[in-house]
């Protein structure tokens, strides 16, 4: 059995979608549902509660615990083998989740897999990101792709039909064996919004456990329709949660470097001052989201 957890922040009508396309696609009796709403508004959460499907499970936190923590508080509850964290902004197109499973059974070396993500008007997305660190952010992307296109494979490329061994795949799905995923601790719930996925991959990778993008399977992601009136908030979270994920899993040098690359790249950049005081702080996480209340 697979248990979809899906976490729901004000996005009752995207969450419905969300769940009326699982039942429409995945064989009745193989999945369990699981909804976490996390603290919505009162409007938003009534609503959900009266056009939720009754094949959910819904579980109400009455703060927003940030994306990681709130997925924990379904998958503590899930029952099934596998475990599906997926946006509520996804949509699935296709039955994808029998055959994840199966590849999944087949390979014990791959601890989190996901579909080919395509956005809303069916176009092909990025499902994958390369490594996030110094030389990166130096230098781009693209020049390891130019030098080494299979190692560092282009994420606008459309593969066909075919296994891809990523870095990190996109947090908008993930998909682990519940036994690998519960190995590695599950999120971070320090991270309250972005980088779970790099954070996730590492931890995989220190197991010997892959990320692998499967191409041939499709789903829809309708990209941040979940976070867009939040932007400046959350375009400042999107540094705080970088810095914070880097220097998790790289010693003081590293991550001093690495803070300081980043301050100099919003340095000249005035309309991302804002979030210069943040990711400045000693305490950058002081910083977060999570304490606005």
């Amino acid at each position: 059995m697979t248990s979809f957890i899906i976490v729901n922040y004000n996005t009752w009508e995207l969450t419905c979608k969300c769940v009326a396309t699982i039942l429409e696609y995945i064989p009745e009796g193989s999945y369990e549902i699981i909804v976490v709403d996390n603290g919505s508004k009162d409007d938003d959460k009534l609503s959900l509660k009266k056009n939720l499907s009754e094949n959910c499970r819904l579980v109400e936190s009455r703060l927003n615990v940030g994306f990681g923590a709130g997925n924990m508080l379904g998958a503590n509850l899930a029952k099934g083998r596998f475990l599906c964290f997926i946006n509520s902004d996804v949509e699935l197109v296709e039955d994808c989740i029998t055959p994840l499973c199966q590849f999944l059974d087949a390979h014990d070396d791959v601890g989190c897999v996901t579909p080919q993500q395509y956005d809303r008007e069916g176009r092909h997305a990025r499902s994958f990101r390369h490594k996030t660190g110094i030389r990166h952010d130096l230098l781009g992307d693209s020049i390891f792709e130019r030098l080494f296109p299979r190692r560092f494979p282009n994420p606008d490329m459309v593969f066909k039909g075919g296994e891809l061994e990523v870095s990190q795949l996109n947090g908008s799905f993930m998909m682990f064996p519940a036994d690998k995923f519960w190995a590695i601790g599950g999120f971070d719930t320090n991270i309250f919004l972005y980088y779970e996925e790099y954070d996730i991959g590492i931890r995989l990778s220190k197991r010997g456990w892959k990320s692998v993008v499967l191409t041939k399977y499709r789903f829809r992601h309708c990209h941040g329709a979940t976070i867009n009136k939040y932007k400046s908030i959350t375009k400042r979270e999107l540094y705080i949660s970088k810095l914070y994920t880097y220097s998790k899993h790289h010693n003081w040098l590293l991550s001093a470097i690495y803070r300081v690359i980043n301050l100099l790249t919003l340095s000249v950049k005035p309309s991302k001052w804002y979030i210069l005081k943040a990711i400045i702080h000693s305490n950058t996480l002081s910083r977060s989201m999570r304490h606005l209340r």
